[in-house]
């Protein structure tokens, strides 16, 4: 299915985490190119390092994203995996506040977005990874990930574990990801968004332990809610059940479950330049 893109969107391809196999990017800006987007594919995306699981080492992804921010493109993650909490403190926020970037991608990108979100830096658009592009087929993802690149608002009906409405700037984000920047200068403030919470391969209690390592941090206390993703591979759904309606019990802000973000398709790209009002 060919993605929907905004007209003339110029995108630099990014590896601030995991390495990828060439052939999925390839896949990626093949998908990309033929929906309009004009592609460069930054310099260390296939570097490599002596620790396996990064792109490259971390001065080299930084420099790729300190690069492609004077270019003024659209930054598209090639994956996630990790590795994105190991740059924060090297790269220039105080360039990017003034020549803010934009970035796409999810899971370990939270902490790429969430400290732009805290250092007023940028956009972060929560959307499929350029290794998820090629296999996107359903509308949804298609027309919801225009909607986050054009900063349209969106409005969205969902079941209701606690309160029945809420407004605000959505924040979506890796739960485990996001509570390891806990108690950090890059952790964001909540006040007033929406917290969207997805997880992958985690058990129900390393679930519930990354809720109560934010609920300690006073991350919903002032937010204008918490709305739950997927939890892919997580447990049963009954045991992810239980521990959502028991963090329900324990905030005070509206929640919300049942929301189609998270690592599989379909995926409901944002962003935190769109505003996002919720219905039960």
């Amino acid at each position: 299915m060919k993605l929907l893109l905004p007209e003339n969107l110029a995108v630099s391809v990014i590896a601030p985490a995991g390495k990828c196999d060439s052939r999925v990017v390839t896949d990626g800006v093949a998908a990309l190119c033929n929906s309009g987007a004009k592609v460069q594919v930054m310099p260390h995306v296939f570097s490599g390092t002596s620790l396996p699981y990064l792109a490259a080492d971390d001065a080299a992804r930084c420099a790729d994203i300190m690069n492609a921010a004077t270019d003024g493109a659209l930054l598209w993650a090639v994956r996630g995996g990790y590795g994105c909490a190991r740059i924060l403190p090297l790269l220039d926020w105080e360039f990017l506040q003034k020549h803010p970037v934009t970035v796409a991608g999810f899971s370990d990108i939270t902490a790429l977005h969430w400290a732009l979100t805290a250092k007023n830096a940028g956009t972060a658009i929560s959307a499929p990874m350029l290794k998820y592009l090629a296999e996107i087929n359903d509308d949804l993802s298609v027309n919801t990930l225009f909607n986050a690149l054009a900063a349209q608002n969106v409005t969205v009906k969902l079941p209701a574990l606690r309160g029945t409405t809420a407004s605000g700037t959505p924040l979506p984000g890796n739960l485990t990801v996001a509570a390891s920047l806990a108690g950090t200068d890059f952790f964001p403030d909540t006040a007033g968004k929406i917290l969207i919470l997805e997880d992958v391969g985690e058990a129900p209690y390393r679930i519930d332990r990354a809720l109560t390592q934010l609920i300690l941090a006073g991350a919903f206390d002032n937010c204008a809610a918490v709305v739950f993703g997927n939890f892919t591979g997580c447990g049963t759904p009954d045991e992810i059940k239980a521990v959502l309606d028991d963090f329900a019990m324990r905030v005070t802000c509206p929640v919300f479950s049942g929301f189609p973000f998270g690592h599989e398709l379909p995926f409901f790209s944002l962003s935190t330049a769109q505003k996002m009002v919720i219905n039960d």
